[in-house]
């Protein structure tokens, strides 16, 4: 997963949370994005490393490409292969006009390009989500798996959700294992993937030419 940060002058590196919303809003008024990062990401992922790359998309930009024809992808990722392209939907966007969004994943999986919906579960989400919006990946909050290591009500509630994913034939992506304790828990599951500090902290490209990410403890 590609995740933008801002390094100041002064050295100091701001996460996405605390720039993310001034930075679509000035993408409302004209600004341009950082492809020339985006696309040093995406080609080092899939043809250097031979594994799939993932972006997220703002309400604001797939509210301004619905109409469009996809020529909008290349412009943001680059010239790589679309199998290797996965674009994850904040769920907030699926909340705002659900049948433009599916037209628009619908077109993107037509191309072979993989599609995740984020941060599934918070907000005013409903499960019809999973019948209107066909997404490859679902991507569990991680306040379902923290809930879940707190008690058995909520460790049921997570494994329902994940059978409920794997009803609407998209892969359950369990997010926020944190401690070998929640992983433990995931691999009770039978969610297709995992994603935490666990298993690999936010770095540079170059850390992970260094230090490829491995399971811990499997």
């Amino acid at each position: 997963e590609a995740l933008l940060r801002w390094r100041r002058p002064n050295g100091e590196i701001v996460g996405p949370a605390q720039f993310l919303e001034t930075m679509t809003e000035a993408y409302n008024y004209g600004a341009t994005p950082p492809l020339e990062a985006a696309h040093a990401t995406a080609a080092w992922a899939a043809l250097k490393q031979q594994k799939n790359i993932a972006f997220n998309i703002s309400s604001a930009f797939l509210s301004k490409v619905a109409d469009q024809k996809l020529d909008w992808v290349q412009t943001i990722v680059g010239d790589i292969p679309t199998d290797h392209i996965v674009f994850e939907i904040v769920e907030t966007v699926v909340e705002q006009d659900t049948s433009d969004v599916s037209r628009v994943v619908g077109q993107l999986r037509d191309k072979g390009i993989k599609v995740a919906l984020d941060d599934f579960g918070i907000g005013q989400s409903t499960l019809s989500r999973l019948q209107t919006v066909p997404v490859d990946y679902v991507k569990i909050d991680k306040h379902f798996l923290a809930s879940a290591i707190q008690s058995l009500r909520d460790k049921d509630i997570l494994f329902r959700m994940i059978d409920l994913i794997r009803a609407s034939e998209a892969k359950p992506v369990v997010e926020g294992i944190e401690t070998e304790e929640q992983l433990a828990l995931v691999f009770e599951t039978s969610a297709d993937y995992g994603q935490g500090f666990y298993l690999g902290r936010p770095n540079p490209a170059d850390h992970w030419d260094a230090i490829p990410p491995e399971m811990p403890g499997h």
